[in-house]
């Protein structure tokens, strides 16, 4: 037996001593703010290449109320703040539209990131009603993200080093309640008890409120979605203009909508991929003049994810500097500036100084065009560096294409499963 697994058995040992059967659960409240770290290229393209098989089995259907999204800058992140166990722990989870997999970090975790007070890890043995996956789900323990271990007494371990987490699954009360809301749903959800962890939440900020990842995509039951029974979800991150004030929220099945009677709302299919709720890019404009087009035979080029696991947003190197050479054209035929300078900070490749007045800049809008004629307006574009007296693009270049945390705020987007499709309109939180 390897280190790894004797060490797994171990922790599945010490779980198995402090868990019964769960009752039914009540929802409790559901929250969203952000986190102060960001996402390494490499490992985000690293996490793209892992495929998930996907399972025609669902799990249990479930339900969950409305909840509340609560952004908080500079961070890169959106998390949610759900109550786990009996009696409820609140622990913050990192939210990704991107990948399946929830998980939390254990208390009996053996490679650790930090979690600041007054939050704390989850701990099964103070859990009334947590209980090990039964091994007999097979629909849940799946490869390759879940596997049982072998011999007597085995249970479902996971192993998802992409996704920053090991450890062993276990099912819990979930709550989940909008205080919006009178009303309470029962829900028990299967989560993995993180005992490696592979990511740092912190990000040099020295506070990291997180302790776990919910996963809203799809390619395995695991996901909330899938164990929610549900087709569709939405939430919105409200602006920090006042132009984009509103109530945030996250909601999911029949509470996930979009105001049928608003005249700004645009619809784009989602591809049929199995793994990933991809859109189709098609063209990139600056202040409504087209900067780049997608070509026909550039499929996997065209593709683009929406992503509440990444800061920022990233285009293919063509998409890239056909935007950046559309905005020089701007500036220099707008302000008469000839080239940019050299860059400050170095990750960004797109900088000037600052004018005298400051006010006197009219920042470009930059949008993007999906397949059908859906067009995206893409928020906090730019950055103002006053301390440098730099002003910088803060869109960079990586694949595959993805739109970001920041370049989101101001939107609401509905995700229609069954429907194939995702719907959007602005400032409407």
């Amino acid at each position: 037996m390897s280190f790894v697994s004797l060490f797994l058995v171990v922790i599945f040992m010490i779980f198995a001593a402090g868990g019964t059967s769960p009752p039914m659960a009540q929802a409790q409240s559901f929250t969203i703010s952000t986190r102060l770290t960001n996402t390494s290229t490499s490992a985000f393209r690293y996490k793209l290449r892992q495929k998930l098989h996907s399972q025609t089995a669902k799990a249990r259907p479930l339900n969950l109320d409305p909840g509340i999204v609560f952004p908080a800058l500079p961070s890169g992140m959106v998390y949610v703040s759900a109550h786990i166990g009996s009696p409820p722990l609140t622990i913050n989870l990192a939210l990704d539209t991107l990948f399946p997999f929830t998980w939390v970090q254990s208390v009996d975790c053996q490679k650790c990131f930090n979690v600041s007070p007054p939050f704390s890890n989850f701990d099964p043995k103070k859990s009334t009603t947590f209980q090990l996956l039964p091994p007999t789900n097979s629909t849940i323990c799946s490869p390759p993200l879940a596997h049982l271990s072998a011999g007597a007494g085995s249970s479902c371990f996971y192993d998802a080093g992409y996704y920053y987490s090991m450890g062993i699954y276990g099912i819990d009360e979930f709550h989940l309640l909008s205080p919006l809301s009178s009303s309470s749903s029962t829900n028990l959800i299967a989560f993995g008890c993180g005992i490696r962890s592979m990511v740092d939440f912190d990000g040099g900020w020295g506070y990291n409120p997180i302790g776990g990842m919910i996963g809203l995509g799809k390619g395995h039951p695991s996901s909330i979605v899938s164990q929610l029974g549900s087709d569709r979800f939405s939430y919105c991150l409200p602006g920090r203009s006042d132009s984009h004030s509103g109530q945030p929220t996250l909601n999911f099945g029949s509470d996930a909508f979009i105001d049928a009677s608003a005249t700004n709302v645009q619809t784009t299919p989602i591809s049929g991929h199995e793994y990933y709720n991809y859109l189709n890019l098609t063209t990139i404009t600056v202040n409504g003049d087209v900067v780049y087009i997608m070509p026909e035979t550039s499929s996997r080029a065209k593709l683009v994810l929406l992503d509440t696991g990444e800061p920022t947003t990233w285009f293919v190197e063509d998409a890239y500097y056909g935007l950046q050479d559309g905005l020089v054209r701007y500036f220099a035929e707008t302000y008469g500036w000839k080239e940019p300078k050299i860059v400050y900070p170095s990750v960004y490749d797109l900088c000037y100084d600052l004018p005298t007045n400051i006010s006197s800049i009219v920042f470009p809008k930059v949008a993007i065009q999906f397949l059908g004629g859906a067009s995206l307006d893409l928020q906090d574009a730019f950055k103002i560096f006053p301390d440098e007296h730099q002003f910088c693009m803060v869109l960079k270049e990586g694949a595959p294409n993805v739109v970001g945390v920041y370049q989101q705020m101001g939107y609401r987007f509905l995700f229609d499963l069954a429907q194939s499709k995702l719907s959007f309109a602005p400032n409407m939180c």
